[in-house]
């Protein structure tokens, strides 16, 4: 139905506004005068017919000419009298009822005139009859601007259908209606109305008119956008910040949680969450809950405090939580709202860190004792064999030479889990088969366990290849074998077994280090006493491992932990105090097969020489067994103590060198410059270096590097003679020749220095 202008009633105007009122009280006057006049004359008319029709009227005897009148003419002065008592009587009516209209006006003038709502009458087709003033203070326009325009002008395009949906609706029904909608302010902009209307009836019944309220609502509807738009942000801020909140009453009933403390905690939706108790069923330690209210109890709110909280899996999560007491006068009364970061992940990154710099000052440590205290054991080890072989097997003196060896190689051992511990060891990859090396240590694990222990080896045949030190691999077998006889003083059972793994990311999430992947698995189990969580936690942690006196060193477990991270791997562990410890290895699988085995070394007697060897060694007794094994296997040797008696030797003597066999670290000059201001006297020098060092203290002097020949102190004879024939023959047709060049176990396995 479209809306038109159409003839009606005219447009409603206020009198006060358009000077009515002032014509109204001129046009009142002169009627008072026109009624004056008209009574008067028609008493004067009433007088001079009695006069002309009685002559006697007008008498000086009244009495008698009135009474002596006809009757007729009686009844007529009479009727004159009434009428004009009437129209007195008429005219005093319609001045009250004057009076009254005009108090209404009034009355409706000073209502529409401060009004802050805008007041609109209008015909049922949209025609505007009366518009209040507040028009005019509100949207700008005039009562006469508006006069002349429809309903419909100024109201905001999008709002036009409602509008005019509402207007049919009150036609219909004959019930106004509510609605907002928009209209234009004369400057331009749109103003926010909020709208009441009701119908006026004819007659008939039939709607006539709508008288329509309007109310300015565009500073509220701001407000409340504002204020919408502001919770909206603090809700955003709340359900997608990386930190857990939450509000719970005094008594410790989840009120309010975020997803973020739902994530945290392990819950499946926040429903389920709100139906537990902080105290109860959130704290590990129900004492921490309460010393939370007490802080609140004493200061309304706290800051960075650190609690546990127990997961929906039963895990343990650290949280450093700051809240505050928030009084309340509602329904929910007080409560509490705390903020919490999970700092799990970061407690255990810093423990690992302390771990690491633990590690770093033993390695640091091992380091420094390294090189002196491997001088002293090649001594020891050195001299042991020279006295062996010149007492020979049948003197008495013999076994006591042989465990002077024994002891110190046993010392050399526990350097080296020294290094491999503090992960300074140096290592010599190679392709191993683990079902291969278990296959070979077989026969000696029983004899290290003991015979109260039954070995159970479950070995996968289809097994991959890893690439570590095989000697380091013995060594983590025969730790974690140990460690398993200490945890079975009554006997028991130990169940060694290898598999091919894949650790996918799901599975490697509950580890943290670890990295998805191919790996080969090496699993030691016991069915020994177990320990307790906490004692797991610290298993593997530098000097954490306590061990009974007579029962080890204490860095079995720590050297198990420094082999594998060396060679790129992982360690494990599972313990339940009664039940027993379960200990897996997982290193990478590596598609290489192992290498074919080489011939046996010749015995040590048949590598003879009489090639110019320099020594060159600060530790005297070292220099001089070093000379003496190598003369007694034919070489002429030339010693000297430290670099620029090396270099004097070459210059004055003119001695052609065939090999310089030098320490690195040397005061003064060092091995590397040695052999490089060597190397410009006589080209072609072949060099030979030895060390008792940590890799990572001679990593800068260059010697590490591809090509390079490093014997590591403490060394045997054996290993001193084929070293050196080795390097001489350019490692052409020696069994012993090394075909990779070391390799330092740093940070991660396979960091070359």
């Amino acid at each position: 139905m479209q809306w038109r202008r159409s003839s009606g009633p005219p447009l409603i105007q206020d009198p006060l506004q358009d000077g009515t009122y002032a014509k109204f009280r001129r046009i009142e006057r002169r009627e008072w005068w026109l009624w004056a006049s008209a009574v008067i004359v028609t008493l004067l008319l009433t007088a001079g017919l009695g006069s002309f029709i009685f002559p006697g009227f007008w008498s000086s005897d009244d009495k008698l000419a009135l009474f002596s009148l006809p009757q007729a003419v009686r009844g007529l002065v009479g009727l004159v009298l009434i009428f004009d008592i009437y129209t007195i009587y008429q005219q005093l009516q319609i001045h009250r009822i004057r009076n009254q209209l005009v108090e209404q006006q009034e009355l409706f003038h000073l209502v529409s005139e401060n009004a802050a709502d805008m007041l609109a009458v209008v015909d049922m087709n949209g025609r505007r009859l009366y518009n209040s003033p507040a028009y005019r203070k509100i949207l700008g326009y005039t009562s006469e601007e508006l006069r002349g325009s429809h309903a419909l002008e100024q109201v905001h395009p999008a709002d036009r259908a409602r509008v005019k949906a509402a207007a049919d609706e009150s036609r219909r029904t004959g019930i106004g209606v509510s609605l907002e909608y928009r209209m234009r302010h004369k400057d331009g902009s749109w103003r926010v109305l909020e709208s009441a209307s009701s119908v006026i009836h004819d007659a008939k019944g039939e709607p006539e008119k709508l008288v329509i309220v309007n109310r300015d609502i565009t500073e509220r509807k701001r407000a409340s956008e504002a204020l919408r738009l502001s919770e909206a942000s603090f809700r955003s801020v709340v359900e997608n910040a990386p930190y857990g909140i939450y509000r719970a009453s005094a008594a410790g009933q989840l009120l309010r949680v975020n997803p973020a403390l739902q994530k945290m905690l392990g819950y499946e939706s926040q429903d389920e969450l709100l139906r537990l108790n902080v105290a109860t069923d959130l704290y590990s330690d129900p004492q921490q809950h309460q010393h939370i209210l007490d802080l609140l109890a004493s200061q309304e709110s706290f800051r960075d405090v650190e609690i546990e909280w127990k997961r929906k899996d039963g895990t343990l999560a650290k949280a450093r939580c700051s809240g505050r007491l928030v009084k309340n006068e509602g329904e929910e009364g007080d409560y509490i709202e705390v903020f919490a970061e999970d700092v799990t992940e970061q407690r255990l990154l810093e423990r690992q860190l302390r771990m690491a710099q633990k590690m770093e000052a033993i390695g640091r440590l091992s380091g420094g004792i390294a090189h002196d205290f491997n001088n002293l054991l090649g001594v020891i080890i050195g001299y042991s064999q020279v006295l062996k072989r010149r007492l020979g097997a049948g003197n008495g003196l013999f076994e006591h030479a042989e465990e002077i060896e024994k002891a110190g190689q046993r010392a050399a051992s526990l350097t080296r889990q020294l290094l491999a511990f503090s992960r300074q060891q140096v290592l010599a990859p190679a392709v191993l088969n683990l079902n291969t090396l278990l296959s070979d240590m077989e026969k000696m694990l029983p004899r290290l366990i003991g015979e109260d222990i039954e070995l159970v080896l479950s070995l996968d045949p289809g097994l991959g290849c890893v690439k570590a030190d095989q000697s380091q691999v013995e060594q983590v077998l025969m730790n974690l074998a140990v460690n398993a006889r200490d945890a079975l003083p009554q006997g028991g059972k130990l169940t060694i077994e290898t598999a091919n793994v894949i650790l996918d990311e799901a599975y490697t999430h509950h580890h943290p280090g670890s990295k998805p992947g191919d790996f080969v698995m090496l699993s030691v189990t016991d069915t020994g006493t177990g320990m307790s969580a906490d004692t797991l936690a610290h298993l593997f942690e530098p000097f954490f491992t306590t061990k009974a006196r007579g029962k080890g060193t204490g860095l079995g477990l720590a050297t198990v932990y420094g082999v594998v991270k060396q060679s790129g791997g992982y360690v494990w562990a599972d313990s339940e105090v009664g039940k027993g410890s379960s200990f897996k290895v997982y290193l990478p699988r590596i598609e290489e097969a192992v290498a074919e085995a080489k011939a046996l070394a010749p015995p040590v007697e048949a590598l003879q020489g009489a090639e110019t060897l320099l020594v060159v060694e600060d530790a005297d007794a070292l220099r001089k067994l070093a000379q003496a094994l190598l003369e007694e296997h034919g070489y002429r040797v030339v010693a000297a103590a430290n670099g620029a008696e090396a270099l004097q030797i070459v210059e004055q003597r003119k001695v052609p060198i065939d090999l310089l066999l030098t320490d690195v670290v040397m005061p003064g000059m060092n091995g590397r410059a040695l052999a490089e201001r060597l190397g410009q006297l006589q080209s072609g020098l072949k060099v030979l270096y030895m060390s008792g060092y940590t890799d990572s203290a001679i990593a800068d002097h260059g010697v590490l590097d591809p090509g390079t020949h490093l014997l590591h102190k403490p060394f045997t004879e054996e290993t001193l003679i084929q070293k050196v024939r080795e390097v001489l023959d350019g490692g052409k047709g020696s069994p012993a020749a090394a075909k990779e060049a070391p390799v330092l176990a740093g940070n991660e396995a396979g960091d070359r220095r």
